[in-house]
Protein backbone atom coordinates (compact mmCIF):
# COMPACT_ATOMS: atom_id res chain seq x y z
CA UNK A 1 0.00 0.00 0.00
CA UNK A 2 2.80 2.33 0.44
CA UNK A 3 4.16 1.81 -2.49
CA UNK A 4 1.36 2.65 -4.47
CA UNK A 5 0.87 6.18 -2.23
CA UNK A 6 4.79 6.87 -3.44
CA UNK A 7 3.95 6.51 -6.63
CA UNK A 8 0.67 8.32 -6.96
CA UNK A 9 2.43 11.02 -4.70
CA UNK A 10 5.29 11.18 -7.49
CA UNK A 11 2.89 10.86 -10.48
CA UNK A 12 0.75 13.74 -9.31
CA UNK A 13 3.73 16.79 -9.95
CA UNK A 14 3.96 14.81 -13.59
CA UNK A 15 0.04 15.40 -13.83
CA UNK A 16 -0.43 18.49 -12.32
CA UNK A 17 2.43 19.81 -15.12
CA UNK A 18 0.64 17.83 -17.76
CA UNK A 19 -2.87 19.34 -17.09
CA UNK A 20 -0.89 23.01 -17.22
CA UNK A 21 0.68 22.43 -20.34
CA UNK A 22 -2.56 21.45 -21.71
CA UNK A 23 -4.52 24.70 -20.27
CA UNK A 24 -1.50 26.82 -21.79
CA UNK A 25 -2.32 25.31 -24.92
CA UNK A 26 -6.04 25.10 -25.28
CA UNK A 27 -5.32 28.84 -23.82
CA UNK A 28 -2.68 29.92 -26.96
CA UNK A 29 -5.15 28.52 -29.22
CA UNK A 30 -8.31 30.56 -27.83
CA UNK A 31 -5.84 34.29 -28.00
CA UNK A 32 -4.47 33.34 -31.34
CA UNK A 33 -8.28 32.75 -32.46
CA UNK A 34 -9.25 36.17 -30.89
CA UNK A 35 -6.55 37.80 -32.56
CA UNK A 36 -8.17 35.95 -36.38
CA UNK A 37 -11.37 36.89 -35.39
CA UNK A 38 -10.20 40.69 -34.63
CA UNK A 39 -8.33 40.77 -37.71
CA UNK A 40 -11.83 41.28 -39.66
CA UNK A 41 -11.97 44.40 -38.45
CA UNK A 42 -8.78 45.66 -39.40
CA UNK A 43 -9.03 47.52 -42.82
CA UNK A 44 -6.09 50.40 -42.69
CA UNK A 45 -2.54 49.95 -42.02
CA UNK A 46 -3.64 52.88 -39.12
CA UNK A 47 -6.08 50.09 -37.62
CA UNK A 48 -3.11 47.56 -37.77
CA UNK A 49 -0.66 50.10 -36.01
CA UNK A 50 -3.65 51.27 -34.03
CA UNK A 51 -4.41 47.98 -32.79
CA UNK A 52 -0.69 47.02 -32.41
CA UNK A 53 -0.03 49.92 -30.19
CA UNK A 54 -3.08 49.27 -28.18
CA UNK A 55 -1.56 45.70 -27.15
CA UNK A 56 1.31 46.76 -26.25
CA UNK A 57 0.30 49.47 -24.06
CA UNK A 58 -1.42 46.65 -22.29
CA UNK A 59 1.24 44.09 -22.18
CA UNK A 60 4.11 44.03 -18.46
CA UNK A 61 7.71 43.39 -18.91
CA UNK A 62 10.25 45.80 -20.46
CA UNK A 63 10.28 47.50 -23.63
CA UNK A 64 12.40 44.92 -25.82
CA UNK A 65 9.82 42.13 -24.39
CA UNK A 66 6.79 44.12 -25.28
CA UNK A 67 8.56 45.13 -28.82
CA UNK A 68 8.80 41.35 -29.68
CA UNK A 69 5.64 40.54 -28.65
CA UNK A 70 4.10 42.95 -30.54
CA UNK A 71 6.00 42.57 -33.43
CA UNK A 72 5.22 38.84 -33.39
CA UNK A 73 1.26 40.02 -33.22
CA UNK A 74 1.61 42.43 -36.16
CA UNK A 75 3.31 39.35 -38.42
CA UNK A 76 -0.01 37.61 -37.53
CA UNK A 77 -1.98 40.67 -38.33
CA UNK A 78 -0.36 41.57 -41.67
CA UNK A 79 -1.20 38.28 -43.40
CA UNK A 80 -4.21 37.91 -41.74
CA UNK A 81 -5.24 41.71 -43.12
CA UNK A 82 -3.62 41.13 -46.21
CA UNK A 83 -2.09 44.75 -45.91
CA UNK A 84 1.58 44.25 -46.01
CA UNK A 85 2.83 43.32 -50.06
CA UNK A 86 5.66 41.92 -49.30
CA UNK A 87 3.81 38.89 -46.48
CA UNK A 88 0.73 38.76 -48.92
CA UNK A 89 2.94 38.06 -52.47
CA UNK A 90 4.89 35.76 -50.41
CA UNK A 91 1.64 34.04 -49.33
CA UNK A 92 0.26 34.64 -52.07
CA UNK A 93 -2.68 36.50 -50.67
CA UNK A 94 -4.56 38.48 -52.43
CA UNK A 95 -7.86 39.47 -50.51
CA UNK A 96 -8.33 39.59 -46.58
CA UNK A 97 -10.34 36.56 -46.20
CA UNK A 98 -7.41 34.29 -48.42
CA UNK A 99 -4.96 35.83 -45.34
CA UNK A 100 -7.53 34.77 -42.57
CA UNK A 101 -7.20 30.80 -44.81
CA UNK A 102 -3.42 30.91 -44.79
CA UNK A 103 -3.27 31.71 -40.87
CA UNK A 104 -5.85 29.26 -39.72
CA UNK A 105 -4.07 26.52 -42.28
CA UNK A 106 -0.73 26.82 -39.98
CA UNK A 107 -2.78 27.32 -36.98
CA UNK A 108 -4.29 23.48 -38.04
CA UNK A 109 -1.31 22.49 -38.58
CA UNK A 110 -0.15 22.75 -34.97
CA UNK A 111 1.16 26.66 -35.08
CA UNK A 112 -0.73 27.14 -31.75
CA UNK A 113 0.50 30.31 -30.06
CA UNK A 114 1.18 33.74 -31.02
CA UNK A 115 5.03 33.11 -31.03
CA UNK A 116 4.71 29.68 -33.28
CA UNK A 117 1.88 31.19 -35.54
CA UNK A 118 4.06 34.55 -36.08
CA UNK A 119 7.33 32.00 -36.84
CA UNK A 120 5.33 30.09 -38.98
CA UNK A 121 4.12 32.97 -41.40
CA UNK A 122 7.44 34.90 -41.00
CA UNK A 123 9.65 34.97 -44.91
CA UNK A 124 12.38 32.58 -44.24
CA UNK A 125 15.69 34.27 -44.44
CA UNK A 126 17.54 33.66 -47.96
CA UNK A 127 19.73 30.60 -47.65
CA UNK A 128 23.32 31.43 -47.31
CA UNK A 129 25.53 31.34 -50.45
CA UNK A 130 28.24 28.71 -50.76
CA UNK A 131 31.62 29.55 -52.60
CA UNK A 132 31.00 27.33 -54.41
CA UNK A 133 27.33 28.65 -55.65
CA UNK A 134 28.08 31.11 -57.98
CA UNK A 135 31.08 29.85 -59.99
CA UNK A 136 31.32 29.92 -63.48
CA UNK A 137 28.42 32.59 -63.65
CA UNK A 138 30.57 35.73 -63.92
CA UNK A 139 30.58 37.05 -60.69
CA UNK A 140 31.77 40.54 -60.19
CA UNK A 141 32.19 40.52 -56.47
CA UNK A 142 34.86 38.73 -54.86
CA UNK A 143 34.27 36.21 -51.84
CA UNK A 144 35.59 38.93 -49.40
CA UNK A 145 33.30 41.09 -50.63
CA UNK A 146 30.18 38.14 -49.85
CA UNK A 147 32.03 37.43 -46.92
CA UNK A 148 31.72 41.12 -45.64
CA UNK A 149 28.36 41.50 -46.90
CA UNK A 150 27.17 38.36 -44.99
CA UNK A 151 28.91 39.83 -41.91
CA UNK A 152 27.17 42.81 -42.10
CA UNK A 153 23.66 41.64 -42.47
CA UNK A 154 24.40 38.90 -39.23
CA UNK A 155 25.19 42.41 -37.70
CA UNK A 156 22.16 44.08 -38.79
CA UNK A 157 20.07 41.23 -37.67
CA UNK A 158 21.18 41.22 -34.18
CA UNK A 159 21.04 44.63 -33.61
CA UNK A 160 17.48 44.13 -35.55
CA UNK A 161 16.41 41.53 -33.07
CA UNK A 162 17.71 42.99 -29.95
CA UNK A 163 15.91 43.98 -27.39
CA UNK A 164 16.37 47.49 -28.61
CA UNK A 165 14.71 47.59 -31.36
CA UNK A 166 12.55 44.13 -31.18
CA UNK A 167 12.58 43.75 -34.62
CA UNK A 168 11.90 40.58 -36.97
CA UNK A 169 13.42 39.52 -40.15
CA UNK A 170 10.71 40.34 -41.96
CA UNK A 171 9.95 43.50 -40.74
CA UNK A 172 14.25 44.53 -41.97
CA UNK A 173 14.04 43.01 -45.15
CA UNK A 174 10.45 44.69 -45.97
CA UNK A 175 12.38 48.04 -44.52
CA UNK A 176 15.31 46.98 -46.94
CA UNK A 177 12.94 46.63 -50.01
CA UNK A 178 11.30 49.60 -49.21
CA UNK A 179 14.43 51.70 -49.32
CA UNK A 180 15.64 50.03 -52.12
CA UNK A 181 12.57 50.90 -53.97
CA UNK A 182 12.62 54.34 -53.56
Amino acid sequence: MKAENIQSNTSAPFLAGRQFGTWQTETSLTIVNRLLKDAQAIHTAQDMKDYCNGYKETLSGNTGSKDSQTSMVRCILKVATGLDKAMSDYHKVKTPAAGQKVVQKQIDKGAKGIDALSKALRIPSAPKVSDSAGEGDGETGTNDTQDNLLAWWAACEKLGHSDKYGLTTDEMLAFLAQTIAK
